[in-house]
């Protein structure tokens, strides 16, 4: 087993920052899919 326990945690802390990273970008995008759409509600009235 070359593999060292470091080298699997640098991996796992990689893959935990992207996940991260992705769900913070779609968490945002969705937000703001949501406002511009009541803003749209809101100057179409």
């Amino acid at each position: 087993m070359n593999r060292s326990s470091k080298g699997f945690g640098l991996a796992g802390v990689a893959i935990a920052v992207l996940l991260m990273i992705a769900t913070a970008a779609f968490s945002t995008s969705a937000q703001s899919a949501e406002t511009s759409a009541q803003a749209e509600l809101i100057n179409s009235k």
